[in-house]
């Protein structure tokens, strides 16, 4: 059992709106955004089950439609996703979540003009909603169209999406660049919002090993891998064929110690 201070704001959410549902248990409103606290909380199942009795509860009720299409994403149900941000978007041709909710099932399915097309609806409905600059980012920086990508990044960021990722991804697409300075601000400040998260500790110490940085690049190699056991050898493994494929791309002889790090171990 959570103590007060244990929980998390999610907890407090569904605290309070299970107290709604029980005074009023035909609140429509009350049940979806339940659900969307326990989608927050990755209580998919749950989720479901609220925006499902909100659909019961209000005829037509677009926001809870593509709401639970997001809840059917994130558990890989791209079909059941795809309809119900449909469904949304006939209901509400106005609602930009519904766009960037489909821009995303697009996207994942690899239907990226759609997707695209996508944010931008969700855009022009709403110049300023942040997630959806931040997606279209994503797709540029995965096109390698990295000026087109800082700039959503840019306005994402702008917008308030003061989260860990929309920074981990800016440092990427400046590493690409070679702007390696911009790319470990950029990685000082995702660390610094989600000390947690392992990405920004790896792309960090692949910094660091290009500019031959070693002490700094294994400190964050190693705590990449303390978060997250795989990552290391995995996204290495993404972008280069092995270590000595690395040396030839960037000209340079890894220390003993980080070659190890960045390699598979022999079963």
């Amino acid at each position: 059992m959570q103590t007060q201070t244990d929980q998390t704001p999610y907890d407090i959410t569904i605290e309070r709106f299970n107290k709604a549902i029980d005074r009023r248990p035909t609140f429509a409103q009350g049940y979806n955004y339940r659900g969307i606290a326990y989608g927050n909380k990755g209580e998919l199942d749950r989720a479901i089950e609220d925006f499902n009795t909100a659909i019961r509860r209000k005829e037509n009720y677009a926001e809870a439609y593509s709401n639970r299409g997001a809840a059917y994403r994130m558990k890989g149900d791209y079909d059941r996703a795809f309809e119900d941000c449909n469904t949304a978007i006939r209901l509400n041709p106005k609602m930009p979540e519904a766009y960037n909710n489909r821009g995303i099932v697009y996207k994942l399915r690899g239907e990226i003009e759609s997707a695209i097309k996508d944010y931008n609806k969700a855009i022009e409905l709403d110049p300023s909603f942040a997630y959806a600059y931040y997606n279209r980012g994503i797709i540029h920086f995965e096109k390698e169209e990295y000026d087109l990508a800082i700039v959503n990044y840019n306005k994402a960021i702008e917008l308030g999406l003061d989260l860990a990722n929309p920074y981990n991804n800016r440092g990427n697409v400046y590493s690409k660049k070679g702007e390696y300075e911009r790319a470990i601000n950029d990685y000082d400040a995702a660390i610094e919002r989600n000390t947690d998260l392992a990405e920004p500790y790896y792309n960090r110490g692949m910094v660091f090993v290009c500019l031959e940085e070693w002490e700094k690049a294994k400190k964050d190699l190693t705590t990449a891998a303390e978060h997250q056991k795989s990552i290391v050898v995995e996204s290495f493994g993404k972008d280069y064929d092995s270590v000595a494929d690395f040396e030839l791309e960037h000209d340079v002889k890894l220390p003993e110690d980080i070659a190890a790090l960045l390699t598979p171990m022999q079963t």
